[in-house]
């Protein structure tokens, strides 16, 4: 039988005959769950093949092999979201509970992936298997992040030292020896330098690693666990439910547990930034298509080079696969050779893909297509008199609008549109109050303003290069609207990149407007547009003071600030020096054990939540621990209500009769409780633990049975 239908293959394209034989090998390690073969192939299977064979199938794949990848990505994350969606509105209806299991789940991909190749073969058209040119420098790109995974797994600084050592080296030679790193390869090089960036930070502990990641891992269990998304859920705590209507950590991340079987930590510390390395090389095709390659090469590499792109404080996971539809978004609107209807799809898809992925850059990016269409079309008409064609339309922003809204309003009670509304009011209420208010503005973004404390001269040189790229952009912006550069770049990036710069100005001017997303996250997300003037900047101030012959001196010229920035950003020198530094990866061995533990989960800590989850006596029961333990372990490993959830204080009294104590090893080892505000040291609150029952103890967390009686 499996002769014959081998034999049968022969015949078909082949394109098909990859597919096919592929399908059937995830078929078998799957259904008979054959250990470590079905997380690989479940995973490839997953992440390329649906995508890949619509874009075959209807030949949207024409262009060059990275374009390729990302559209097929992008494709294939919304295709899996709302196949999941689709099974999870239509089987509940004819008796089954578990509409996302395994089996309902690898049936319907088995028929999504097989129509479109029975669509190549009816046609009976060409599907042939694309080329893949192999180079020498392929195991470079290769050792940067295995260096990158092996350092961080083994908690090995030297190799990510070296690793680190070995990205900087290859761009500051590769670019003044075109034979270590070609033109050509500028691709291969983003991806790997990305993969290895955001390897180093998401996997230096066997735990999540973050803030936001904690509520978005508590929906994914819930979604998971029940194999159903439950779209009407609600939360007391806004994070959760912001979070539930979210496809991208709830639905995405279920179907990969349940085909996979890769335990959910692992999907988000690994699927996740992949996805958002996928970012950088997107962003590189669409500068390479307004400036030369090598200026595109280093306006990504100066994205990456950034903490806010890889810092261990890391973006939500829903942020890191939005960003990625954002990216596209703007990658299919901008490009100058697509079809109307090819552009019409992708941005139809796309646009789905961001909505359901993560709200705050969905509303991002309306305003910014909407101001973009009226600000073209406005200028136009006001010098031309008629009106001009944009690449962004009337009906792009209206499909946009209509799917945003339907979504938000109708899933999780309407909390993302309830977000972005409380969020204009608390602005508008506070602006004349906190208007001139230093406290009003985050420290971050009174850091870029030069009014921050450093604390030694190594962090006032780092300060002093990222002032330095801070001038360039601001040289570049402001060339691109006095030269007419914007001829270049397209009318439409333009204006995108100046309503960018509004942005930033907007996080420090109007109080409080940073706070609601992070000024971390406005400037990286800003950045996507304005990278490219970095170079542009770099090179006019370069001109003007050296006036260098040849745009190559230029470039070395920029090297000499891109280069230090990335060692400084990545906290490089700061542990060759020993000096302060912010770098986990690099440096936690030397930091304070409560910055630490503040921001990463020790196995204790989910241990111990785990063995109280178990061991809840009552559904009414509470939870006392400090901040930092509710908005991570317990939350995320723990899976418990957050509306149980006290924050221990000095002050705290017991009025439930059913309640438990949960300390984690800072408090109990560093003598530290975190309080939303402040801090207390543990000898405050132990009178109130006295005569308390300890009934768990890993020797770093103990629980707490409060005895206590009602009356």
């Amino acid at each position: 039988m499996v002769l014959e239908t081998l034999n049968r293959l022969k015949s078909f394209p082949a394109f098909v005959q990859f597919v096919m034989l592929f399908q059937i090998l995830t078929n078998v390690v799957v259904l008979l769950d054959v250990p470590y073969v079905r997380q690989i192939i479940g995973f490839i299977y997953l992440t390329f093949v649906p995508g890949i064979a619509i874009l075959k199938s209807f030949k949207l794949d024409k262009g060059d092999s990275s374009e390729t990848l990302l559209f097929s990505v992008g494709l294939n994350i919304t295709l899996l979201m709302f196949i999941g969606l689709f099974l999870n509105w239509l089987l509940p209806m004819v008796g089954l509970a578990s509409p996302l299991s395994t089996l309902p789940l690898l049936v319907t991909m088995n028929l999504v992936v097989l129509l479109p190749c029975l669509w190549v073969c009816f046609k009976s058209t060409s599907a042939s298997m694309s080329k893949i040119a192999l180079s020498y420098h392929l195991p470079l790109f290769i050792i940067i992040p295995l260096l990158s995974i092996i350092g961080a797994l083994a908690v090995n600084n030297f190799l990510l030292l070296l690793m680190l050592a070995i990205i900087a080296g290859l761009v500051a030679l590769g670019t003044v020896y075109k034979k270590i790193l070609p033109a050509k390869l500028y691709p291969l090089a983003i991806l790997a330098i990305a993969v290895a960036l955001l390897f180093h930070s998401s996997l230096i502990t066997n735990y999540l690693v973050g803030w936001d990641i904690h509520s978005e891992y508590h929906v994914f269990k819930l979604t998971d666990n029940a194999a159903y998304w439950n779209s009407i859920f609600s939360s007391p705590d806004d994070r959760i439910s912001k979070g539930n209507a979210m496809l991208s950590v709830t639905i995405l991340p279920a179907i990969y547990s349940q085909i996979t079987k890769i335990d959910g930590t692992w999907l988000l510390k690994v699927l996740y930034p992949l996805i958002l390395s996928l970012v950088p090389l997107t962003l590189y095709r669409l500068y390479s298509a307004r400036m030369k390659k090598e200026d595109a090469f280093f306006a990504t590499f100066f994205l990456m080079s950034n903490l806010t792109f890889f810092g261990t404080d890391g973006f939500p996971a829903k942020q890191m696969v939005g960003e990625f539809f954002y990216v596209l978004l703007f990658l299919v609107i901008l490009k100058e050779k697509m079809g109307s209807l090819k552009r019409s799809f992708f941005f139809v898809v796309f646009s789905v893909g961001l909505v359901v992925s993560h709200y705050s850059m969905s509303y991002i990016f309306m305003f910014l297509i909407f101001l973009t269409w009226l600000l073209t079309t406005g200028m136009h008409f006001f010098i031309h008199g008629a009106r001009r064609n944009t690449r962004i339309t009337l009906s792009m922003i209206l499909i946009f609008f209509v799917i945003t809204f339907a979504w938000y309003i109708y899933t999780s009670a309407s909390t993302p549109f309830k977000a972005i509304v409380e969020v204009g009011e608390q602005i508008h209420r506070n602006f004349l109050v906190d208007f001139f208010n230093p406290s009003a503005r985050t420290t971050t973004v009174l850091r870029g303003l030069g009014a921050g404390q450093t604390t030694s001269l190594g962090h006032q040189i780092g300060r002093i290069f990222f002032y330095i790229t801070e001038f360039f952009i601001i040289v570049g912006v402001a060339k691109m609207m006095l030269k007419k550069e914007y001829v270049s770049f397209g009318r439409e990036y333009a204006i995108l990149s100046v309503l960018n710069s509004a942005i930033l100005l907007m996080c420090i001017v109007v109080p409080n407007f940073a706070r609601y997303f992070r000024m971390e996250r406005f400037y990286q997300i800003s950045l996507l547009f304005l990278a490219p003037f970095f170079v542009l900047g770099g090179e006019t101030v370069f001109k003007f003071i050296f006036r260098p012959r040849k745009q190559a001196l230029t470039l070395n010229l920029i090297l000499i600030v891109l280069i230090p920035l990335f060692l400084f950003e990545t906290g490089f020198i700061y542990e060759v020096t020993r000096d302060y530094s912010y770098s986990l990866p690099l440096s936690m061995y030397r930091m304070d054990r409560v910055l630490v533990y503040d921001r990463i989960t020790d196995e204790q800590e989910v241990k111990a939540a785990r063995w109280l989850s178990n061991h809840l006596n009552s559904s009414h029961s509470l939870v006392y621990g400090d901040f930092i333990s509710n908005e991570h372990v317990l939350t995320s490993y723990g899976m418990m209500p957050t509306e149980r959830f006290r924050v221990l204080s000095n002050t705290t009294q017991f009025t439930s009769s059913v309640t438990y104590v949960y300390l984690r090893g800072v408090n109990k080892i560093e003598g530290i409780m975190a309080g939303r505000e402040q801090a207390w040291n543990v000898s405050e609150i132990q009178p109130i633990l006295d005569n308390q029952n300890i009934i768990y103890s890993n020797n770093d967390s103990e629980i707490f049975y409060v005895v206590f009686k009602v009356g």
